[in-house]
């Protein structure tokens, strides 16, 4: 159960990337409710509560993934496809569609057992997940959610919704994202959403009986996959429409509430029309490196205040950063502050979608942070820990959220990563096997 006491955390280095007070040498911080109360360069006096001595390890507001699927934690060293993938949509065809297939109830927890454990132990306690397991449909969000609430993580849910696997599951599918909105729609730490998985899955019908689901619901959102590839982009327009983002805005799916991923081949026009809606683009640079698709275009990621996930590809948001950096650097491409995009845009869209403050080391924010012991090996300050950020830590020590320790002198605090390893490899192994047969 989470502790209320009051808790007050000394001598700590504070690092809060556009927030304010950017830079603490030697900062206190008050957590109450499980939330920030004061933030001060020396501890109060008059404090009764818990003290804890940090002993100048150097702090970081908790980080937020804001699109990742974890079903795909089995994946690392699976055999390779029968069939080589020659393009992006063989890709999907040869390797993630089997995946998921090969997905039940058993897999599917363990894929969110160890994928979450290893979000928490990289410093990341807000995740939000585009979730596929066609064999396993109703009630997998509910075991999302329960398994995140374990963690402490805070939780963006939805399935993915598509025609691939004919039109019993896409009705499963449907009702499995119906359910959980209605269910988790008042969630604190819960943000449910409608999945789908892109427009070249889904037919003009099935995009009709997902607008009328939502008709009467502004206040759902949906979570999709755009012109990750051209294919997309071809298919909408064989469809008699100019674009992806044409057709899902023909069917009133676009809106302040949608999440709008990777958008590699999206045009000007799309960009304008993401903006009149407020949608929320979400950019994914080691994925679409991994996967050639292209380098979305820094103009249309600074215009939109893109966020950043990882689409599954890792769990160090640190790591996405500096590889987001590099893989611009390589292509001469116009560079792009991922920082700001994970500090900034992140938290922005986050707090606005679960409709409460995190992200941020200030007062009245939800109390997620992450302690490094990082001895620097030059002068650390205010202008320039920015760089110490990206090149100079490495794993978190201690991690918070809610104002609750998960992971204390790094290790995990009221779970047996043993055993949540253990069972990931058994059950990577009957996934496998399952994926061979298809």
């Amino acid at each position: 159960m989470d502790s209320m006491d009051p808790i007050l955390l000394n001598n700590l280095r504070m690092l809060n990337p556009f927030g304010e007070n950017e830079f603490i040498e030697n900062g206190s911080i008050v957590i109450v409710d499980g939330h920030i109360e004061t933030i001060s360069q020396s501890p109060p006096l008059d404090f009764e509560g818990q003290v804890i001595d940090m002993h100048g390890k150097t702090v970081l507001p908790g980080m937020i993934n804001a699109h990742t699927h974890l079903y795909s934690t089995l994946a690392l060293g699976m055999p390779p496809p029968k069939n080589t993938p020659t393009s992006f949509v063989e890709i999907l065809q040869e390797i993630w569609w089997k995946l998921d297939l090969g997905l039940d109830q058993a897999s599917a927890k363990a894929s969110f057992e160890a994928g979450l454990m290893d979000c928490i132990i990289n410093g990341v306690t807000t995740v939000i997940d585009h979730h596929a397991s066609p064999n396993y449909v109703d009630g997998s969000l509910d075991l999302l959610v329960n398994t995140a609430e374990k963690f402490g993580i805070n939780i963006g849910i939805c399935f993915e919704t598509s025609d691939r696997n004919g039109l019993d599951n896409f009705r499963d599918e449907l009702n499995e994202n119906i359910r959980a909105l209605k269910k988790y729609s008042q969630h604190p730490k819960v943000l449910p959403l409608l999945g789908l998985h892109a427009s070249f899955t889904l037919s003009d019908e099935s995009l009709q009986n997902i607008s009328t689901e939502m008709k009467d619901h502004p206040e759902w959102g949906i979570h999709i996959h755009v012109a990750e590839d051209l294919a997309d982009e071809k298919d909408a327009q064989a469809r008699g429409y100019s674009s992806v983002i044409n057709r899902l805005d023909h069917f009133g799916l676009l809106s302040n509430r949608s999440l709008i991923v990777h958008g590699v081949f999206i045009t000007r026009q799309d960009r304008h029309l993401l903006l009149q809606r407020g949608c929320k683009l979400i950019h994914n640079p080691s994925s679409n490196a991994n996967n050639r698709v292209g380098i979305l275009e820094t103009e249309i990621i600074d215009s939109l205040h893109a966020g950043l996930g990882t689409d599954g590809k890792q769990n160090n948001m640190l790591a996405e950063v500096n590889e987001g950096i590099l893989i611009r650097a390589a292509k001469a491409c116009e560079p792009v502050n991922y920082l700001e995009l994970l500090f900034k845009n992140n938290p922005a869209i986050a707090s606005k979608m679960f409709g409460k403050d995190f992200g941020h080391i200030c007062q009245e924010t939800q109390a997620d942070l992450v302690f490094y012991d990082y001895q620097p090996r030059t002068a650390i300050h205010a202008e320039n820990f920015m760089s110490h950020i990206l090149y100079g830590l490495n794993k978190p020590c201690d991690v918070m959220s809610a104002g609750v320790f998960r992971v204390r002198d790094s290790k995990l605090i009221d779970m047996d990563a043993g055993q949540i390893l253990d069972t990931a490899q058994t059950q990577s192994q009957r996934v496998w096997k399952a994926m061979q047969k298809l």
